[in-house]
């Protein structure tokens, strides 16, 4: 398919500007769990996950993405079209020796969606590494869930008599979205199964008054804060070559067309007001030498 030739000429295309950035700038090391037993639970393998990034159970994950950045997977967010309208995110392993994890996730505007794509994906880079052809996506969605929200702490924290009202504090706090919250506490055996297609059905009725989406589609809060974004290759630009991150100087750097390379750069997050400062005044004291290439 079109649109699959597409996302692994992308992924290629990320893994170049990887490797060129890394003569500059060192990643950091990767610390998700290298072997996991063939029948593993996706709960199991989350919790390992969680304790190789060294996240608490107890407490919920601040920023998934640099937590997931700083566990040596570079993540980066570009308008793409994906082959399935149910994924926000794709991950691929690459390298010499398929070593080096990528999670390329679309810019949407829901926080919550985002971060639980991104994890989706981790599970998948986790659970599914080496796997050929199809892989299992139900397994995958059970270990964003858990990542996002152990199992322990829902069996503390789940309300006697969930509704939509009460389960908004546990979304607020998880950062995790009402369906995702809904179908991990069915698994767990907190829900009856009628109830979970009564809530459904409820968040497929109601609509927020000032855009008239369905709850299904948008949930409330969604507006609530910023979607994350990622700030890896960022970073490595403006420690390693002390030079601020432009869709021009990543060109030059590996020969791929500018109007990719911001795609990449425009779904980067911004530096800090120092580091912005610095970038800029080293930019102005350096010549500017791009070569714009499109690959054939």
């Amino acid at each position: 398919m079109a649109e699959i030739d597409a996302l692994a000429s992308f992924a290629e295309m990320s893994f170049e500007l990887l490797e060129s950035l890394s003569k500059y700038a060192t990643r950091p090391p990767l610390r998700i769990p290298r072997k996991i037993k063939s029948d593993i639970s996706p709960e199991d393998a989350a919790r390992a996950t969680r304790a190789a990034l060294d996240l608490p159970e107890e407490d919920p994950i601040p920023h998934v993405i640099h937590a997931v950045e700083r566990a040596g997977i570079p993540v980066l967010m570009a308008d793409m079209e994906l082959h399935d309208a149910r994924h926000d995110a794709y991950s691929v392993w690459g390298g010499d020796f398929q070593e080096q994890p990528l999670i390329v996730a679309k810019p949407v505007n829901s926080w919550e969606r985002v971060r639980w794509s991104v994890a989706h994906e981790l599970g998948h880079l986790v659970l599914h590494r080496g796997t050929t052809g199809e892989v299992d996506e139900g397994e995958a969605n059970r270990f964003a869930n858990e990542f996002l929200y152990p199992s322990e702490m829902l069996l503390l924290e789940w309300p006697e008599a969930p509704t939509l009202t009460s389960l908004m504090p546990l979304k607020q706090r998880w950062q995790i979205s009402l369906a995702a919250l809904i179908k991990h506490a069915q698994a767990n055996g907190l829900i009856e199964d009628y109830r979970v297609s009564g809530l459904f059905k409820q968040l497929s009725a109601r609509k927020d008054p000032s855009t008239g989406v369905t709850w299904r589609i948008q949930e409330p809060g969604w507006s609530d804060q910023q979607p994350e974004r990622p700030r890896l290759i960022s970073a490595m630009a403006e420690r390693g070559m002390e030079r601020s991150p432009t869709p021009e100087l990543f060109s030059s750097l590996t020969g791929w067309a500018v109007d990719l390379m911001e795609n990449v750069v425009s779904g980067q997050r911004s530096a800090p007001a120092v580091e912005q400062m610095r970038a800029k005044q080293s930019n102005e004291s350096l010549p500017a030498n791009v070569i714009a290439l499109r690959r054939a």
